[in-house]
């Protein structure tokens, strides 16, 4: 009875979270595919890439988020294609969370830009593994004790992204499928559906100097999270920038393209909510264009559109 308690208290901590289902980044705009699914295939060059996230440091057990991509554009025939690979975890305290999943883009020509439509399938397992300890509540019952326990499912997602020289905009649904991932038979817990609104629009200072505003936006249909964002990018090689993740954060980004393909990037978040803790993310991407995808393509590199 103890550790069906547990389970049930653990869940519903992980389900009343601010939008914590979906694990939280913040170099958003550079991390676009683990999110919507039609970003596969988008640019010319295949590409690689790991982020992650230590958030809210000097936190025991504070939630530590990594997320691996690989990108892939294909032509067949006539026809543009993308396949995409994400494998993510996501540990919080005693539990941890784990999601692989493939992606596969279909590209139309639409007025003067390119629409994907993508969609995603893979596997998300949920555990709880560890020691915890009950409060002090009077109830002798509940001393605590250790917990092993996890769920397997199927995941599924939708997508789409739109962009052109100088815009781009995208729409994205994961668990779809709504999958149940309850430890204990008796439970029913979801994957709630995760909405996703993302956009972005390059200025031309100057010959050099271009700036990038861009937004993204988090919603399972109950609470909502803003992220509004400001990047400089000089010579398509330095970059910096600001966002500011609506009574969360804000966040400063530098980053550097070198020239064999190598792109690095770091956030720091500053937090402004009543968490008082900073949180620190690092990028690590490989792009490159192998003869075998090399093709005529108007829009050479979406990295900074």
């Amino acid at each position: 009875m103890k550790k069906v308690f547990f389970i049930i208290l653990i869940v519903g901590i992980s389900l009343c979270s601010k939008a914590q289902q979906d694990p939280q980044f913040s170099q958003n705009m550079y991390n676009l595919l683990t999110f919507n699914p039609a970003f596969a295939g988008v640019g010319d060059e295949m590409s690689g890439s790991i982020i992650n996230r230590q958030q809210w440091i000097g936190f025991d057990k504070a939630p530590v988020s990594t997320a691996f991509n690989g990108n892939v554009p294909l032509r067949i025939g006539r026809r543009l294609h993308g396949l995409g690979l994400t494998v993510m975890s996501d540990k919080l305290g005693i539990e941890n969370k784990t999601n692989i999943k493939f992606q596969y883009a279909y590209q139309f020509k639409v007025f003067k830009g390119i629409l994907n439509a993508g969609v995603s399938i893979g596997l998300q397992n949920n555990a709880l593994k560890g020691e915890w300890k009950a409060l002090d509540d009077g109830d002798p019952s509940l001393t605590g004790g250790s917990i092993d326990a996890s769920k397997m499912v199927f995941d599924a997602g939708l997508g789409f992204y739109y962009r052109s020289k100088t815009l781009y905009l995208g729409a994205s649904i994961s668990h779809i499928n709504k999958p149940n991932v309850a430890y204990n038979g008796s439970i029913e817990t979801y994957l709630y559906r995760h909405y996703y609104f993302m956009g972005g629009y390059k200025y031309e200072l100057t010959n050099q100097i271009d700036i990038i505003p861009s937004f993204f936006i988090k919603t399972d249909a109950i609470n909502m999270q803003y992220d509004i964002n400001t990047n400089a990018v000089y010579n398509k090689k330095y970059r910096g920038g600001v966002s500011y993740r609506v009574d969360d954060a804000i966040v400063f980004l530098v980053g550097v393209l070198l020239r064999n393909g190598l792109d690095i990037g770091v956030a720091y978040d500053v937090s402004v909510s009543d968490i008082k803790k900073p949180s620190l993310e690092f990028m690590l991407a490989y792009h490159f264009t192998p003869s075998l995808i090399k093709r005529k393509q108007k829009y050479k590199s979406i990295r900074f559109l």
